[in-house]
């Protein structure tokens, strides 16, 4: 989802974890020499391994039964994090974990008094780390007491589930498992491209609620990314939805974060669903969030778990082979379905079903580059056109097989970044030269983001202030953008007339977007949209 609306030490997760008394499980002791003189400042040298819960998200699309399989845990290594030792709120050594969780620090010893040992959820490659935001964003953490002379400590995360519920001070696994969704799908990126990834934060809790309100409290409303915040939510109440372990939904907002930040993102946001007749930009989007995950993750299938009443159920797709109920009835530009697999059927391997449509398999760092160059910097909308546009000009990419492919989704051959060579795509363009007025109709009972509640229109700045005003009797709003940049927007009232002036610079092309936003009720309604010069 795709949502268009650090403390002192003393505040951090170690000290949470241990207010909320998370359990430390798997310790152990090697004792070390404890002759020293008390008092005597000595170094010592502590090692040992992090790891954690990780429970795997299951469903079958078949059957349309799913959840999550405690039955199957398997124990991870924490990668990457964060290990420090504290006396106190004084820091007295830091260390990375590696690939295998294992870690090795020294630090000085002192008196030989006891200290801490926490692991934080943070990496450092990229910077990523997972806070508690109804806790003043402190970083989670697992930690444990460390006696005078201990030269071994092993460190795990449980997972904390009982057979009918979690056991609240035994949930420590949680921020660990979307860290490392997180750190896999950046790595699967670093592993083709020296990509610069910039920080993120994670705000995950267990009073993240389904519930729109005030995010200090938990009322995150869905996981998603929030561009005004450049942050990730991800829910976690218990009883409600828990997505800490449905790796595909971390993997699709991390994917939003990358969008953002390395690529773009158009995407309007809103609500999204198998069936809907979507505005080209937020199917794209959301198609891309959900191939995404499967690219970087070990399984195509897509799985969402949450409670129904008192049952932990799950969704999901096959993002490689359709169910045989249809899940996609208006296939095409407009379909977050069709724009996902057709974009997971670029990178994958092509199966004995597909080779007649499917002889496409580019590497990540070949949709990477699509991405963050041709993607980022167009002059149209970020749509599937846009994309396959940019894809198309890559070295060695077949246009013909790209072709092939996007017309199994009912996807035209797209010949420009404005959806050339797709009716629907290019049709949603109305090319006009500034000053010019329009007269259209929006739908009442529609959805803000859905394709028939958008126009596009497509001038060239003069270097001049241009003036757009948009009328109607109905809720519409307007937004001039300048390769993915607004230019000026406005969205005062909800009926009657919207204005905003701007400066223009000389043959750049804008896209003015006019948006119908009344959703409720039935029939047509009529607006009146201009652009002048001043």
């Amino acid at each position: 989802m795709y949502v268009s609306r650090k403390s002192a030490w003393a505040r951090t997760g170690a000290t949470l974890a241990l207010a909320l008394g998370l359990t430390v499980l798997g310790c152990s002791d090697k004792e070390g020499d404890d002759d020293k003189d008390e008092g005597t400042p000595v170094t010592a040298t502590l090692t040992g391994r992090v790891t954690f819960d990780s429970v795997p998200a299951v469903y079958t699309p078949t059957t349309r039964q799913g959840s999550l399989a405690f039955n199957q845990v398997s124990i991870k290594p924490v990668r990457n994090a964060t290990v420090q030792v504290l006396r106190g709120s004084t820091v007295l050594a830091t260390a990375t974990t590696d690939d295998d969780g294992r870690y090795q620090l020294s630090f000085t010893a002192g008196d030989q008094a006891d200290v801490t040992l926490a692991t934080l959820a943070k990496t450092t490659t990229p910077d990523i780390q997972v806070e508690d935001n109804t806790d003043g964003n402190a970083i989670w953490a697992v930690v444990t007491q460390i006696k005078g002379g201990t030269t071994s400590k092993d460190l795990h995360a449980g997972h904390g589930w009982n057979g009918s519920g979690y056991t609240a001070n035994q949930r420590v696994a949680a921020p660990f498992a979307i860290l490392d969704a997180m750190y896999t799908a950046s790595h699967a990126f670093l592993a083709e491209r020296p990509v610069p990834f910039p920080p993120l934060k994670v705000n995950w809790s267990p009073n993240n609620a389904p519930q729109n309100g005030d995010k200090a409290r938990g009322q995150i409303g869905t996981s998603h990314f929030s561009p005004s915040e450049n942050e990730v939510y991800v829910l976690g109440l218990a009883g409600a939805d828990t997505d800490e372990f449905d790796s595909h939904v971390i993997v699709h907002e991390w994917g939003h974060f990358f969008e953002a930040n390395l690529s773009r993102a158009d995407n309007p946001g809103g609500p999204h669903s198998s069936g809907d007749i979507l505005d080209p930009r937020i199917a794209f989007g959301e198609g891309y969030g959900n191939a995404l995950s499967g690219m970087l993750l070990p399984s195509s299938i897509y799985v969402d778990t949450l409670w129904s009443g008192t049952r932990l159920g799950a969704f999901g797709f096959d993002l490689e082979t359709p169910p045989t109920t249809n899940d996609d009835p208006n296939p095409g530009v407009f379909s977050e379905f069709s724009i996902m697999r057709f974009l997971y059927d670029l990178h994958d391997e092509s199966t004995l079903t597909e080779t007649s449509f499917d002889q496409v398999s580019l590497s990540l760092g070949t949709l990477y580059d699509v991405l963050v160059g041709p993607q980022r910097t167009t002059a149209a909308l970020t749509t599937v056109g846009s994309f396959i546009h940019g894809l198309k000009a890559q070295p060695g990419v077949d246009a013909a097989a790209v072709d092939r492919l996007a017309a199994h989704y009912n996807i035209g051959a797209i010949r420009s970044e404005w959806g050339e060579g797709d009716t629907g795509l290019y049709g949603m363009y109305n090319f006009v030269t500034a000053p010019f007025s329009d007269s259209n109709s929006f739908t009442r009972g529609e959805p803000f983001n859905q394709r028939q509640q958008n126009r596009y229109y497509v001038f060239t700045g003069n270097g001049r202030r241009m003036t757009v005003t948009a009328n109607s009797v109905e809720d519409v709003s307007i937004q001039a953008l300048q390769q993915g940049a607004t230019a000026g927007e406005a969205d005062r009232f909800t009926t009657g007339t919207e204005t905003f002036d701007f400066n223009s610079q000389s043959d750049r092309r804008y896209v003015l977007v006019t948006t119908g936003w009344a959703d409720e009720g039935s029939g047509n309604y009529n607006y009146t949209v201009s652009v002048s010069s001043q």
